[in-house]
């Protein structure tokens, strides 16, 4: 593998005041990776990824939402300076696009590839948003040695409503490009992208990238994600937070699979716990973005999630008749 390496100083990239962070349950000095640095693969015959800051010791890999790009996580990985990150473009997609056709599948694989050969000791924290979040999922159930814990938003099996929005993904596909093709104003109001956030780069690559053969394959891979590939991934035993967004998803169905990994798992798997956070939009790591990274620290870190994230409990039973 060819790799491409070049490294910058930016002090605004500390997301601590401080030189040491706890890491792994003990404190560790940050001076030795203070500089950031970033290594961009160049592999023909692999996904592309970036790594930035190599020496930190802990490895989390981040995978984006369909039609996007590892740009998509450029609010979220300043904030996250004391880990080692793993940031891939899926299959089919921007600088990945020679790696297809698209699947949860071959994406997980590629993925398992990367964390063995880059990831320390061969093993990662996984963040995965909406498609990127079933890729993780996948991940899980084929190569479970390669994670060592799991975030994933808005990536549980789809409703019988969106089952039927999604049987017909030219009709979504078509709207979708509308609004791509749409004033900028319009656009991030439908989609709730906050104004600070905006990236006409990674508008770019959304527009290169949404094509019909891609858009259809995701949408049929997400389609056919079944309560039956929950419980595999539940079975593989892994500690995994499932976050949704409160505005526009299914929080309903979030709950219903966090008691279900939760009662599949033996050890780790039994920490597995679902979260909502209620004025969360769908793609919200463009919303929040230092919510959502905090809320991946403390995830890594075994400690509350933060202010904002509302434990998803089962219901309570009813109470006797008055």
């Amino acid at each position: 593998m060819l790799t491409i390496s070049t490294a910058t100083t930016n002090s605004t990239w500390r997301s601590r005041e401080d030189n040491t962070l706890p890491i792994g349950g003990r404190t560790m000095s940050t001076s030795s990776w203070t500089t950031m640095s970033m290594a961009e693969n160049a592999d023909t015959e692999s996904i592309f990824f970036s790594s930035l800051n190599p020496l930190a010791p802990i490895s989390i890999v981040m995978i984006h939402v369909l039609l996007s790009s590892h740009l998509e996580w450029a609010h979220c990985w300043p904030q996250l300076s004391e880990y080692h990150l793993l940031i891939p473009d899926l299959p089919q997609h921007s600088r990945s696009k020679h790696v297809g056709p698209f699947s949860f599948v071959l994406a997980a694989d590629h993925i398992a590839r990367m964390i063995r050969e880059h990831a320390h000791d061969g093993r990662a924290h996984v963040v995965g948003l909406s498609t990127g979040g079933f890729v993780a999922m996948e991940l899980i159930r084929r190569h479970p040695d390669v994670v060592l814990s799991a975030f994933v938003s808005n990536a549980v099996p789809l409703t019988e409503a969106w089952k039927n929005l999604s049987s017909s993904p030219r009709i979504s596909y078509l709207g979708l490009s509308v609004l791509l093709h749409s004033p900028k104003s319009l656009l991030f109001k439908a989609t709730g992208w906050a104004p600070e956030f905006q990236n006409d780069q990674l508008l770019k690559e959304i527009k290169r990238n949404n094509t019909s053969r891609l858009y259809e394959a995701g949408a049929r891979e997400t389609y056919n994600w079944s309560r039956d590939d929950m419980v595999e991934v539940g079975k593989k035993d892994i500690r995994i937070a499932l976050v949704v967004g409160g505005k526009q998803d299914n929080v309903e169905g979030t709950r219903e699979m966090g008691q279900l990994l939760t009662s599949l798992g033996s050890k780790a798997g039994k920490e597995s716990r679902a979260f909502v956070v209620k004025d969360a939009i769908h793609g919200w790591n463009l919303q929040y973005p230092v919510v959502f990274a905090r809320g991946i620290r403390a995830w890594i870190e075994k400690h509350p999630l933060p202010q904002g994230f509302e434990p998803l409990e089962p219901p309570k039973p009813p109470g006797p008749p008055v």
